[in-house]
């Protein structure tokens, strides 16, 4: 048609390639989907839920370690997602988020890579064996355990107020801190909620990082253990894209601009959200 404007030519013709590559949208069961390839991606509204939540999610994490799973892991599980599938996406979403929070508050500072590549191997042997629990155990006596050592930690740093403020000499070595780093990679792999405590704490206390450097620290090992644990889980078949393509682009940017306010903002900052999350975290996981 000759007589169409230069806007209706290119809105026909960006229509014409959602339909050769498979993109496109009908009315299901459950409202509005939009597929790709033949694959359900979601309703808009359901994934714009999801982008927000992970979004929000990543956000406060990022600036705390208290870890995004506790939030969006029971809006998840509400919206019908299987626990299996609900944790894959919770992996994939950090392997993708952290490596961003850990540029942004190691940058210009010096990196002890022999420790972190120490505390990968271990963690990720202890990752290996957290995907072999989570799909046979339950685990709900554990995370109530959980829930009050995460409590005891809090109360930790409520109670010192200097502690990871600033740089202090090592107490542990490299090989023992890489060695209690694999329980903690049990941990990430079936649940993750809270390691960032954990593990900001064995390098505060163990290695006498501060409080925002080892919180990068933890986010650049995290990455490595998060992205195997996704490798297991995709090979197990519990990919999901309509969960796990907007919760990854919203925890993407959410994780970007908290750890650019979290270094900004410095340690009080971190502190204070590392004290109330990490307390409302444990008292969740123990009351069930």
């Amino acid at each position: 048609m000759p007589n169409r404007t230069l806007r209706e030519r290119l809105l026909h013709q960006m229509a014409n390639f959602a339909r050769g590559i498979g993109v496109g949208w009908r009315c299901g069961s459950k409202g509005w989907e939009i597929r790709a390839g033949g694959i359900k991606i979601g309703n808009p509204q359901q994934s714009i839920t999801v982008f927000s939540v992970a979004c929000l999610a990543s956000l406060l994490s990022s600036m705390s370690g208290a870890g995004a799973a506790m939030l969006t892991t029971p809006v998840w599980l509400a919206l019908g997602f299987p626990l299996p599938v609900v944790i894959a996406s919770n992996q994939l979403n950090g392997a993708a988020w952290t490596l961003i929070a850990a540029r942004n508050y190691l940058k210009g500072r010096k990196v002890d890579w022999v420790l972190v590549g120490v505390m990968i191997l271990f963690g990720l042997g202890g990752a290996y064996a957290g995907t072999v629990i989570v799909r046979g155990a339950d685990t709900h006596a554990m995370q109530r355990v959980i829930g009050a050592v995460i409590l005891a930690l809090v109360a930790v740093v409520a109670l010192n107020p200097a502690l990871g403020q600033n740089e202090q000499p090592p107490a542990l070595s490299r090989c023992v801190t890489g060695v209690l780093a694999f329980p903690l990679g049990v941990y990430e792999a079936f649940f993750g909620s809270g390691n960032g405590l954990f593990t900001s704490l064995l390098l505060c206390k163990g290695r006498g990082l501060s409080l925002l450097t080892a919180l990068g620290y933890y986010y650049l090992i995290a990455f490595c253990w998060n992205s195997f644990a996704v490798s297991i889980y995709s090979a197990a078949g519990l990919a999901n894209l309509t969960l796990m393509l907007p919760s990854t682009a919203g925890s993407v940017i959410g994780a970007y601009c908290g750890s650019r306010i979290g270094r900004s903002k410095g340690h009080g900052w971190v502190r204070l959200l590392f004290v109330v999350l990490g307390g409302v975290l444990g008292l969740k996981l123990m009351w069930g």
